[in-house]
This record gives structure tokens, C-alpha cells and sequence, in this order.
């Protein structure tokens, strides 16, 4: 009995012994291959190569934006992270290096040398310390600036390191769940349980963690010279060649072209474009990468990113043993014309005042300021395919130095100059809309085509004029030259035949009592709608910042039948940027097709053409009078007169508020007073007898000189062929046609010498 229960107890252990022996066989030989490549994944060390941005070219080819060779200044990221205990580490090496330069540790003990390093590694700290304010003070930002860049820095390798662990993670969860479950003893076998990835395990060291990283991108060449002087002391800094955005047009352009920044954690939460990419490990984003901030470089933010490359290098073994190259973003064309756009905004800002033709040589502005720089915004579009070719807003700024000046510009609260006029000065567009009203109520059956109004001078309705609201300019303007002022009776030297206006002899004398008839008769709802079949009061969706405007009917208001008369010349309820005027302009050039404007020289319009179905009786009205505005003595908009093209055109002078601006503290708080109400600054506008050399934009107008407006001109060209129509607004300019005219001038000279408009020349 004994005999046979050893010889049991002799099997089993036989039989255990056994399993053990196939479970080691197993490990070594089995999985001994897959333990292996765990190893040699864990020595691999990824480092991401970065790629080039696309290039913004214009419409011609030249090139609007580029990445240039430039020298960054770039940290250590053991020197920019100290407080981790691989940077700890690897500062106190540096600190014995120090030491040992000086041959401060030959000779001395073991206990003396722990005291001298600790001593140098104190001192290794307090220098990375100071170098961060010194970093700030070269490149002209404050120390918590450049903390935000380190920052950003630690927060960009943390997201990298992290990615690429949970990402091999992610891989081998994925593989294991592929394989078929093992059973029974095979299972105990192979201990399939401990097989089952961990995600500890795959903890990784990335390149970005032993490299430096850029703290000031392109240093110019005195930072330069300073900075080089100091990298014996600062062994962690160094001076690197790199590229960065350059921008050769500088400040033409500047609102459109945009600019780049770095990725923040807004934008790895929010943006659409980060989002998008973030299933692409090659052109995923991190933080500090570059991303566009505005403009075209926002816009096509898809297209000018390229993809990044990676290099795979093994630890213990020379050279890379993988890589791939990054792939350059493409290139953009868009539909500016550069030239075009430099000639246009040099208008602005060497802007040549005009003499008043109702008070010859008496204009004291043009002898004490002949030329000086005016606010505002000019477009350009090409009539046959909404490509715009200029988009102009000043006062601007140098792309390249966008940077440096932001905190400057950001704060200049009067000037403004990080606005896209263009597209985000939403103003009353006075009597540039009159084209539109008129067409509207021809279109809609509320006015006939040939029907004709008197205007007295005040607005009549069913036999009773309308004093207090339906006022024609020319009843206050020329008041003093005569007694009892009818609109057909100006001006003197070019009077209406019979004193009863067409739609067309309306739009060519600017009569706001026809106008406010029109609507009147259209309704404040229905005058609402026709101007949104324009464009007023939407989106373009042109890829810019944008105002959307006002037009009537989108609020309630007090009262509704002075608020349509006043709508009917753009003014009360109707808000416009430049670009919509533009727009509507140039519906009107193509005969009452609308095209949505763009930007992009290859883009297919997303919205297709469409016919507002206007009166063409109407059509042939709204160009006659558009074109006796430029032609005609008793037209407003004279200025544009040319005897080798026939230009349509319609002034407007909006009336405008008293320039203010809120008041702030030194904190930059907003300041109230006793009430609670919001205190204001409120400014004197430059007269023809004290000049603001200041502020010369900000001009007071009219008889007295105080007057406020803002000074409109829309028109296309050439009147019987159109190429182009633009849209002209000068902030506080006065009247549309002598202070708007000025711009728009150079807008047609500008177009006929590149050869947008065709001229006939004697």
C-alpha cells in the first residue's frame, strides 16, 4: 500500500514537474519572440521631423506668405521642466561639468565634493531662473509671456508622451483581443490572464523630453549677438536654424492675409480644424504648433498644414532605423490682386483732401493738411465671378511684426486697427442703397416703371407732408441759397425740366423723398426682405470675421412708419459692411444674378448663382440714373467723371455719431460714475479751422463744419459692360461724393493700369 501511494506521489510530481517545464518552454520559446520585440519597442525613441506651411499666393502668382529662414532661440526641455527628477538629474551634471571646467573638484574628498555640487546645482538654478526675465526683456514681452510659453512647452511633450504610450497601449489591446480565448489547462499553461496588457508597462520616454524646445522664434540679430554671448553660461539654451512665417506685402493686406499663432488649449477643445486632424497622427496637433489665427491663413488652415515626419532611432544602435519625411502643406491661391490692393489702401492713407465746390478756395483743411491719412474700407469684385479682387481696411498693421506689436494694437481703442473694416464695420450705408429700394419697389408692383414723384422738398403721404421725419437733404443744405426749396430746382446750374423724378432721375439727384415713398409703400417688413435678397443683413460667408448688418423687420421698433421712411435711405434700421455693399453692387452690374464673393481663386461658389428676378425695366432705370450720378451735372458723384469709360455709380453720406470711447482704469476696468452708467470719452472732430493733427480721420463736414458722417461710394465699371464694382466708406468723411470720390478714384486708375477695366483712349 505504501509502495503504490509513492509511486502516485511520484507521478504527480513527475507530472507538475512536467507543466512547469512546457510553461518555461513555452515563455522562452513560444513568446520568447513577442517579449523580445517588447523590448526592443521599449528602447525605440520617435522623433517628430515638422513640415513646411503651404505658401498664400495672389491672384497673380506672387507670392502673399511663405515660411523664411530664420534663427530661433530654443531651451533645453530638462532646463524648461527643473522640477522633474530626470531634469534634477541631468541639472546637477551640468553642475559638475561647471565644476569640473574650473578644476574646482580636483583634490577634494568625497564629502567636500557633495558640498561643492550642491552649491554649483543651486547656482545652475538660480541662473535658469534669471535667464526667463532676461529672454522677456530681449524680446521686448513680459516674464509672464514667456511663462506662458513654458508652459505650453511642458503641456505639449506631456500630451506627446502620453499620446504615444496610450496609442502602443491601444495596439496591444487591440491585438490581444484578436487572439481566441485559451481553456482548461492551456490556459493555466500559458496564464492567459497575465498575458492581458497593462497599461503601466508601456510607460515611454519621447525624444521631445531629452530636446531642446523654441522659447523666442525668430530672434533678429541684436537678440542674437546677446544671446550667443551667453550660451557658455546657459549650456541649455541654443541658438537654432529654423523658419518662420514671413509676410512679403507686410501690411497690405493684413486683414485678409491673417496671421499664425500657437496651438492653445482652446483650440485642442473647440477648433473645428484641430479636431478634424486629430485621427491623423502626421498632422495631428499639439500644443505650441503652428495653426493659422485669422485671414486666409485661418481659412485654409487644411490645405497650408502639411504632415508631419518621424524618425525612429534604438537605443544602443547608431542612425535611425525608421523614418518617414514630413510632406509640405500646399499652396493657396486666392483672388486678391496685391498691386491693386497696395494702390488702393495707399488712397487711405495718403488721402488728398478736396476743396468744397460750394465754398471755393475756402477749405482751410487743404492748406493746413493737404494729404493725410483717412480710416475705412474699400472691396473690389470681379462682376463675373464674385472673386474679390481688393479688400482694403485701414488703418492696418505689419504682418511680420504682429507679434511684437499686438499688445500695442490690441489697446488702441481709437484707432482700431485689428478690425477688418471691410467686413466687420457694420454702418448706415445712406443713400447707396437707393438702387436697391427703387428696384424693389418697381419689382414688387408698389411703383410703376414710369411713374414720376414730385418732391417739394418734405416727404408727402396721402396729400400731407411729413415734416418731422421725411426731410430731402436738399431743403436743409441749400436753405440759404433758396427761399422755398424743391429738389428739382438743384442744383442752379442743372434743374429738373418739369420737378417730377423718374426712378432714374431720382437715384442721379439722390432725392430721399422719392426713396422714402418707395419704401413707404413697400413696408418696413417687406423693405426688410428685399434688402436681405441683396445680401444686407446675412452672412457672405466669405471665411473672414464678419458683421452680418441690420436690415428691417429683424427687431421690433417704437416707430414703425418713420423707421421705413428713414430705411428707405439707408439709414435707422439698415446696417452694411463694405463687402455687402459691394455685393449688392455688383447683383445689380450682372442684371440681378447674385454670387456669393470669395475669396479663393479655385473655389466653386457654394451658394449657386441666384436670379433675384428683377423688373428689367427697372434695371435699365437703375443703370441710367446710376450713370447720370457720374455723368450728369446735376449727378452727386461728378468726382468720377471720365472721358475714357463710362462709370455707374451712387454716393451716400450717413449720419454719424460723436466719436467716443469707453473710459478704463489703469487695470483696464471699465469706469462708472455716481449712477452706475458707463463713463464715455467723447472727442472734438477736426474742423476746417482747428485741425486735429491727432485724429485727422475724424472730420466734422457741412455748411458749419461740424456736421458728422460717413462718407459712401458704391459703382461698377464699365457702365455697359460690367467688370468690376466696388464699395467705398470713409469713417467720418463728410459727403459721399467729394470725400469718398477721392478713393475711389484711385480704385479706377488702379483697375485700368492692371487691366481690369478697358478704356478708350484718344
Amino acid at each position: 500500500m505504501f509502495e503504490r501511494r509513492l509511486k502516485i506521489l511520484l507521478i504527480s510530481i513527475i507530472g507538475f514537474a512536467a507543466l512547469l517545464a512546457a510553461r518555461a518552454g513555452y515563455l522562452q520559446i513560444v513568446q520568447g519572440s513577442e517579449y523580445a520585440k517588447r523590448a526592443i519597442e521599449s528602447g525605440r525613441r520617435f522623433t517628430n521631423v515638422e513640415t513646411f506651411r503651404g505658401q498664400i499666393l495672389d491672384v497673380r502668382g506672387r507670392v502673399v506668405a511663405t515660411d523664411a529662414p530664420c534663427t530661433d532661440a530654443c531651451v533645453d526641455y530638462r532646463a524648461i521642466n527643473p522640477d522633474a527628477a530626470e531634469s534634477q538629474k541631468w541639472l546637477r551634471e551640468v553642475a559638475v561639468k561647471r565644476l569640473v571646467a574650473r578644476g574646482a573638484l580636483k583634490g577634494v574628498d568625497k564629502e567636500r565634493r557633495a558640498t561643492l555640487v550642491e552649491g554649483e546645482y543651486l547656482a545652475v538654478r538660480k541662473d535658469l531662473a534669471g535667464m526667463w526675465t532676461t529672454l522677456a526683456e530681449l524680446s521686448g514681452r513680459t516674464t509672464d509671456d514667456v511663462e506662458e510659453v513654458r508652459q505650453g512647452i511642458v503641456r505639449r511633450v506631456e500630451m506627446r508622451r502620453r499620446y504615444v504610450w496610450y496609442k502602443r497601449f491601444d495596439e496591444a489591446k487591440a491585438k490581444h483581443a484578436a487572439q481566441p480565448p485559451a481553456g482548461g489547462w492551456y490556459s493555466w499553461l500559458i496564464d492567459d490572464s497575465q498575458q492581458a496588457p497593462q497599461l503601466d508597462s508601456f510607460k515611454v520616454t519621447v525624444s521631445e523630453q531629452t530636446e531642446p524646445h523654441v522659447v523666442l522664434r525668430a530672434v533678429d540679430n541684436d537678440v542674437y549677438v546677446k544671446l550667443d554671448a551667453l550660451r557658455e553660461r546657459w549650456p541649455w539654451l541654443e541658438l537654432k536654424k529654423s523658419t518662420h512665417r514671413h509676410y512679403p506685402f507686410a501690411d497690405v493686406g493684413c486683414h485678409v492675409i491673417g496671421t499664425v499663432g500657437q496651438v492653445l488649449r482652446d483650440d485642442l477643445e473647440k477648433n473645428p480644424h484641430v479636431q478634424a486632424a486629430q485621427a491623423d497622427d502626421a498632422r495631428r496637433y499639439f500644443y505650441n504648433d503652428v495653426i493659422g489665427r485669422g485671414g486666409i491663413e485661418r481659412l485654409c488652415e487644411p490645405e497650408l498644414r502639411g504632415s508631419r515626419g518621424q524618425i525612429v532611432k534604438q537605443l544602443g544602435r547608431e542612425g535611425a532605423v525608421d523614418q518617414t519625411p514630413p510632406t509640405p502643406g500646399r499652396d493657396v491661391r486666392i483672388t486678391i490682386d496685391m498691386d491693386l490692393q497696395m494702390r488702393i489702401q495707399e488712397a487711405f492713407l495718403r488721402y488728398k483732401e478736396q476743396d468744397d465746390p460750394a465754398k471755393p478756395g475756402q477749405d482751410l483743411r487743404v492748406r493746413r493738411m493737404p494729404v493725410h491719412e483717412m480710416h475705412g474700407a474699400a472691396v473690389v469684385i470681379d462682376v463675373s465671378t464674385g472673386q474679390v479682387r481688393a479688400m482694403v481696411s485701414y488703418p492696418t498693421f505689419d504682418l511680420n511684426q504682429y507679434d511684437q506689436l499686438y499688445p500695442k494694437l490690441s489697446k488702441d481703442v481709437i484707432n482700431l486697427p485689428l478690425m477688418n473694416r471691410a467686413t466687420q464695420a457694420a454702418l448706415e450705408p445712406g443713400s447707396t442703397v437707393k438702387p436697391l429700394v427703387g428696384l424693389a419697389a418697381i419689382t414688387q408692383g408698389v411703383l410703376q416703371v414710369a411713374e414720376t414723384i414730385e418732391c417739394t422738398g418734405y416727404l408727402v403721404i396721402d396729400g400731407r407732408p411729413i415734416k418731422q421725419g421725411g426731410k430731402c437733404w436738399v431743403a436743409s443744405k441749400f436753405a440759404h441759397l433758396v427761399a422755398s426749396v424743391a429738389h428739382h430746382q438743384i442744383p442752379t446750374n442743372a434743374p429738373h425740366p418739369t420737378g417730377f423724378l423718374t426712378f432714374a432721375d431720382a437715384l442721379e439727384r439722390s432725392c430721399n423723398v422719392f426713396f422714402e415713398l418707395s419704401a413707404h409703400r413697400l413696408g418696413l417688413e417687406r423693405l426688410g426682405q428685399w434688402y436681405k435678397q441683396f445680401g444686407l443683413g446675412q452672412m457672405t460667408e466669405i471665411g473672414l470675421p464678419e458683421s452680418k448688418g441690420r436690415v428691417p423687420g429683424d427687431f421690433a421698433v417704437p416707430n414703425p412708419a418713420s423707421a421705413t421712411w428713414f430705411s428707405g435711405i439707408g439709414q435707422s434700421q439698415v446696417l452694411a459692411t463694405p463687402l455687402q455693399m459691394a455685393n449688392a453692387v455688383a447683383t445689380i452690374a450682372r442684371g440681378g444674378i447674385f454670387i456669393r464673393p470669395h475669396l479663393r481663386a479655385s473655389e466653386t461658389p457654394l451658394i449657386e448663382p441666384r436670379d433675384l428676378r428683377l423688373s428689367p425695366e427697372a434695371l435699365a432705370m437703375a443703370r441710367a440714373g446710376m450713370i447720370g450720378v457720374v455723368n450728369n451735372p446735376a449727378g452727386t458723384g461728378r468726382i468720377l467723371r471720365r472721358d475714357d469709360i463710362v462709370i455707374a455709380g451712387k454716393t451716400g453720406t450717413a449720419q454719424a455719431a460723436v466719436f467716443n470711447i469707453v473710459v478704463r482704469d489703469s487695470a483696464g476696468k471699465i469706469v462708472r460714475d455716481e449712477a452706475g452708467k458707463i463713463k464715455r470719452q467723447f472727442f472734438k472732430p477736426s474742423t476746417p479751422e482747428e485741425p486735429n493733427e491727432q485724429m485727422p480721420w475724424y472730420r466734422g463736414s457741412g455748411n458749419s463744419g461740424t456736421e458728422l458722417g460717413h462718407a459712401w461710394f458704391v459703382g461698377y465699371a464699365p457702365a455697359h459692360d460690367p467688370k468690376i464694382a466696388f464699395a467705398v466708406m470713409v469713417e467720418y468723411g463728410g459727403s459721399g461724393g467729394k470725400d469718398a470720390g477721392p478713393v475711389a478714384q484711385a480704385i479706377l486708375e488702379a483697375c485700368i493700369e492692371h487691366g481690369y477695366l478697358p478704356v478708350t483712349r484718344k
